[in-house]
């Protein structure tokens, strides 16, 4: 039987395309708690592949991944628009003009401080619960 090196590596990795019009270079800046993996310029078009050392955790015979990697994005005139956000191994992220996408995905808006998803989250639970009311209301009435 044979296995994969990648199956047993303890080292993971994102990547992170630019995909910004007009030419507009992408400034990746990623960390971890105990690693400052630098400060990273991609030209449009191109990619960054951040390969950092796992820490896993044991707990009942199961290993699990320790996150604790995040990465700063800046773009645009004087590189003024920023987001800041947590990656784990594997991801694939791209950097584009309305925000940061993760496999094709809108997730975060640049300089905003809640992600896409999450406000969309939010939104959806927000009507639940206004409908729930309406039925309470006009229910109990």
């Amino acid at each position: 039987m044979m296995m994969s090196n990648t199956a047993l590596s303890d080292t993971g990795n994102v990547w992170m395309r630019n995909s910004l019009p007009n030419q507009k270079d992408l400034i990746v800046h990623c960390k971890s708690a105990k690693e400052d993996m630098g400060y990273h310029r991609v030209h449009p078009r191109g990619a960054y592949d951040l390969l950092y050392k796992l820490r896993y955790e044991q707990y009942f015979i199961r290993l699990y991944e320790i996150n604790d990697n995040w990465c700063h994005l800046w773009q645009g005139q004087d590189f003024k628009h920023h987001q800041l956000f947590d990656v784990q191994s594997g991801e694939q992220w791209e950097a584009r003009e309305d925000g940061i996408y993760r496999w094709s995905a809108l997730v975060y808006a640049w300089d905003a401080t809640r992600s896409k998803a999450f406000s969309l989250g939010s939104s959806c639970f927000s009507l639940g619960l206004l409908s729930v009311s309406s039925f309470f209301f006009f229910y109990f009435i």
